[in-house]
């Protein structure tokens, strides 16, 4: 536990320094050196925790989508929707919560720097397909070819996506309630 912190602390480091730097310089004019170094990191710490640069914005996503899949391995659990909307809720407020300058700035560059929304667009399809796969097996169903399974994660990955932008629009209303907002309204249904 003690070294997953260390390895989390570094991370974040890392992208707090990544965040800053793009806001000043832009992305394509920051390296990955630069990052380590402001950091107080090695770029070759940098490339043991990140694989490519654009990485290091979503620095925690791997831990919680790990954590998402842990939690449908509880016995005990709710119905994968429930996990779901229970997990990306608690995500958005934790981020919010922690540090809201940091997370508003991250959202800001994922949505406006063309090398990192590419990456956020991929990062989302691998959440989809993780939604999908625990959809599809509490229904005993094929994650890649059950349409309800699919479209059930596109829905999800999608609440968070509009959140997100809704959020950047007004950021006066947390980012948690504007993605509840969005699950309520997935649940009772959008077309009237």
């Amino acid at each position: 536990m003690r070294r997953e912190r260390r390895h989390l602390r570094t991370r974040r480091a890392l992208s707090k320094a990544a965040v800053e730097l793009f806001a000043q310089k832009g992305y394509a004019a920051t390296s990955a050196g630069e990052i380590a170094n402001a950091a107080d990191y090695s770029e070759r710490t940098f490339f043991r925790h990140f694989a490519r640069k654009e990485d290091v914005v979503f620095y925690d996503l791997p831990e919680r989508l790990l954590s998402l899949r842990s939690d449908f391995e509880n016995p005990d659990h709710d119905s994968a929707w429930q996990v779901v909307r229970r997990a990306f809720i608690k995500n958005a407020r934790t981020w919010e919560e922690s540090d809201r300058e940091f997370t508003l700035a991250r959202v800001r560059l994922f949505h406006s720097e063309p090398a990192l929304e590419a990456r956020y667009l991929e990062i989302c399809l691998e959440w989809e397909n993780a939604v999908a796969e625990l959809i599809a097996a509490e229904n005993g169903a094929a994650p890649e070819s059950d349409l309800n399974c699919r479209l059930i994660a596109a829905a999800a990955v999608g609440a968070f996506r509009a959140a997100f932008r809704a959020w950047l629009a007004q950021p006066a209303t947390p980012l948690g309630d504007y993605l509840a907002t969005a699950f309520d309204n997935l649940e009772t249904g959008l077309i009237v």
